[in-house]
């Protein structure tokens, strides 16, 4: 049975998309923090190796959890845009309600139960003084609650 060009692009864009959108299984779970560190403008570092952050991935969703008694808690709404890169937009938090809505890109790694995150919050151009440009975080796999 022969098909149209058209139907053929509609089909390949259709599979194209779904495939994009799927969750990567290996970033599936719950992770905690071993190192966080923040790259600033002025080219200095501040590292985080409290392991008091925790990240839960689901299919479409996750939290981030960080303080004593996990009292600072946002979730997103993230989907696979291309290999190891996945887009998020915060849709809840109990400390940033500024940042409801914004959307930023995350590359991620995860090499068996060590996941590495590296994304580039927005700035201006050029960065204010004393601005994050650039997040490193490096997690381990933990059980789920």
């Amino acid at each position: 049975m022969l098909r149209s060009p058209l139907a053929l692009l509609l089909a390949s864009l259709l599979t194209a998309t779904l495939a994009q959108a799927a969750p990567d299984p290996a970033l599936l779970g719950c992770w905690r923090s071993t190192s966080i560190v923040l790259h600033l403008q002025d080219g200095s570092k501040t590292e985080d190796r409290s392991g008091r952050c925790t990240l839960n991935f689901k299919d479409d969703q996750f939290e981030s959890q960080c303080g004593a008694a996990k009292s600072l808690a946002s979730t997103y709404k993230y989907e696979i845009v291309r290999p190891n890169v996945y887009k998020a937009t915060m849709t809840g938090s109990t400390f940033s309600t500024q940042l409801l809505g914004s959307t930023r890109e995350y590359e991620y790694q995860v090499d068996g139960e060590r996941l590495l995150l590296v994304t580039r919050p927005p700035t201006a151009t050029p960065p204010p003084p004393g601005a994050t440009v650039k997040v490193e975080s490096e997690s381990t796999r933990i059980p789920c609650p």
